[in-house]
């Protein structure tokens, strides 16, 4: 299964990014492989509505799961109506945060 990562910069410093749609980077980990990809978050520039435009790109990437630092509403709204669950991390880094997320240490973000 699929789980998409927020990260800062490149995403080669593994750090993760506390922002959804302004994420520079997503790393789109496959959980029964240990395969991962990244990919540049094409919304981070966008004028307006760049968390809507980053929940498009990661429900076309095939994800099932999103772990980041906050998402807002409509990009909640947008995912949790897609299927993709929304974990809230702290985490400061991709390997700890994926352990968190492993360990059931996350919070799933509902939408209100």
């Amino acid at each position: 299964m699929k789980i998409v990562f927020t990260l800062k910069g490149d995403g080669r410093g593994g750090l993760v990014d506390r922002r959804f749609g302004r994420a520079e980077t997503f790393l789109v980990y496959n959980s029964e492989t240990g395969e991962r990809r990244l990919v540049a978050n094409s919304a981070v520039d966008a004028a307006m509505g760049a968390g809507l435009k980053a929940a498009e790109a990661i429900v076309a990437l095939g994800a099932v799961a999103l772990v980041t630092g906050e998402c807002g509403v409509k990009a909640l709204h947008a995912l949790h109506r897609a299927g993709v669950k929304v974990y809230s991390s702290d985490s400061t880094t991709f390997d700890d945060a994926l352990e968190d997320l492993r360990q059931g240490n996350l919070r799933e973000a509902q939408p209100a």
